[in-house]
């Protein structure tokens, strides 16, 4: 149980996704006297609330919007993250369990250098925990039940390469929301554009595989994700109008596996919203975690 529920926490984390109708044009034709006739009722300009108005931009497709996306993503310096994710997981078999994981993360990301600053709030059955944590190019470092503690190199890289991928978020996600830009319905609200889709099928399985995928490397992780059948996913994805950027991801999924002679469902769901689009400055450690062994 805790196996699993540390795969898909690692899995979940680096997840972190109607044309308007065009005026016509509704100009009466003057009538024009018969020859010899004049008219008997001098011309009345239109009235203001008859005056054409402007058309109406047709929303773009959400294939342009992802490739709208994606090219604003190639300069995007640094930005901010909060997550709020919600997890039921049941446990069928010879031992039958159900467990509920939340989980807030509030997160600031620079990519030049590749640096995250992080903090983190679980509770499940088994207690509150609570972590703040630093990612930097001279070391990584964490704070829980309030003492500091410096990550030995040895075990930095699994670390660096979740930040990595988190890093990537963004544009990774709008990479696999192309495999099923042609299931994707567009709407426009305000100062963004909101692109959804209920997934099935073959594209269920094609986006079920990219978005998993990004937490291999770990063998038994690759194995547990090949017994996993993703029964439904449902995605939000919100891109603002004049910068392209993301400003929120909205994900729910349930899926099942087999293992062990037990049957284990999940349901997930997931908000994030995306912020400080080139804003975040430095990723500062605090002094006392320098002096942190």
């Amino acid at each position: 149980m805790k196996k699993w529920t540390a795969v898909l926490l690692g899995t979940i984390l680096v997840m972190g996704l109607a044309a308007c109708g065009n005026n016509k044009e509704a100009k009466e034709e003057p009538v024009t006297p018969a020859a010899g006739q004049e008219a008997t009722t001098p011309e009345t300009p239109p009235a203001d609330d008859a005056k054409e108005e402007p058309k109406k931009e047709a929303t773009p497709t959400a294939d342009e919007l992802l490739e709208k996306s994606v090219e604003a993503s190639q300069s995007m310096k640094s930005f901010a993250m909060q997550a709020d994710i919600k997890q039921n997981i049941v446990v069928e078999g010879t031992e039958n369990a159900e467990q509920n994981i939340d989980m807030v993360l509030d997160s600031e990301v620079t990519l030049e250098p590749t640096e995250m600053m992080q903090n983190m709030t679980m509770e499940s059955p088994e207690g509150k925990v609570e972590m703040k944590q630093y990612i930097t190019e001279n070391g990584i470092y964490m704070l829980m039940d309030g003492q500091w503690m410096k990550i030995p190199k040895e075990s930095e890289q699994e670390i660096r390469s979740s930040l990595d991928t988190t890093a990537s978020g963004p544009k990774q996600q709008i990479e696999q929301f192309k495999s099923i830009a042609k299931d994707m319905k567009v709407a426009d609200e305000g100062d963004k554009y909101v692109l959804t889709a209920e997934v099935s099928g073959d594209n269920l399985k094609e986006l079920a595989t990219s978005m998993m995928g990004q937490a291999g490397g770990d063998p038994q992780t690759a194995a547990m994700m090949e017994q996993m059948n993703i029964k439904s996913i449902n995605i939000e994805y919100g891109i603002q109008k004049d910068t392209y950027l993301p400003t929120a991801t909205n994900l729910d999924m349930v899926m099942e596996m087999e293992a062990e002679g037990q049957k284990v469902t999940l349901d997930m769901k997931m908000k994030s919203t995306y912020s400080k689009h080139n804003e975040v400055g430095k990723i500062e450690v605090p002094k006392e975690a320098l002096s942190a062994e």
